[in-house]
């Protein structure tokens, strides 16, 4: 499926176990091989993962208990940079000074039951990258946008499920578009609701055919949110 990213190639009785396994999140992935599938059990891990393998499932068991914790210090939850089909489920991202879950340089990814909140930049991004979903997740606290897909086209991706509040932007998306589908979400309490925009400083100028469809857009320009210079 072009805009799911990765799938569950691996069966769970296979499964890489956080921390029975393996002590950290970022050992496990070290450990993988394309196509696993990694299992975090509930826990605080003070951590800033890097994903550079193919077609990885990182899977918490508990949404709400399977934390990843910058600790104000550190800059991304998770970041997937350049790894094709990789997929993050139910987790929780806060205090990181850059991203929560990230993104970039990808040809299908997913996000699926994701919380972030307290986050330096932006929420969950996704940024010069292709065929992805990101659905049914929640994001808050972000100056930037609570979640973003940016300099892609065509982008092929759909947002759908998602709560974002509390934010300076509820959506951005600078360059983006083409078979780029926003729905069936809720933006809310932000400085702004939802903003894609252009800018001559980055690829793919300008944005262009992003459908924005079925959502709930209300009570934005919320002055006590944190916001960027140009949300404001």
């Amino acid at each position: 499926d072009a805009e799911s990213g990765g799938g569950d190639a691996a069966s769970v009785d296979d499964a890489l176990r956080v921390p029975d396994d393996y002590d950290t999140i970022q050992a496990a992935v070290d450990a993988a091989e394309p196509g696993d599938l990694i299992l975090v059990g509930p826990g605080v891990y003070e951590e800033a993962v890097n994903v550079e393998t193919d077609e990885l499932t990182i899977r918490g068991l508990d949404r709400n208990e399977v934390i990843l914790d910058g600790g104000f210090e550190k800059d991304n939850g998770i970041r997937v940079v350049g790894a094709n089909g990789v997929a993050i489920e139910n987790m929780t991202a806060r205090n990181y000074t850059n991203n929560g879950f990230f993104w970039t340089g990808v040809d299908g990814y997913r996000g699926s039951y994701l919380t972030t909140y307290r986050i330096g930049d932006y929420g969950i991004y996704a940024f010069d990258s292709t065929s992805g979903l990101l659905e049914q997740s929640y994001t808050s606290g972000s100056p930037d946008a609570g979640v973003y897909i940016g300099q892609c086209y065509p982008c092929d991706a759909v947002i759908d499920g998602v709560v974002s509040e509390y934010n300076g932007l509820g959506y951005s998306g600078t360059n983006s578009g083409g078979n780029l589908l926003i729905v069936n979400s809720t933006f809310r309490n932000n400085r702004a609701g939802i903003v894609p925009n252009s800018g001559s400083y980055e690829l793919c100028y300008p944005e262009r055919n992003t459908t924005i469809v079925g959502n709930l857009v209300y009570d934005n320009n919320q002055a006590d949110s944190p916001a960027i210079e140009v949300a404001f």
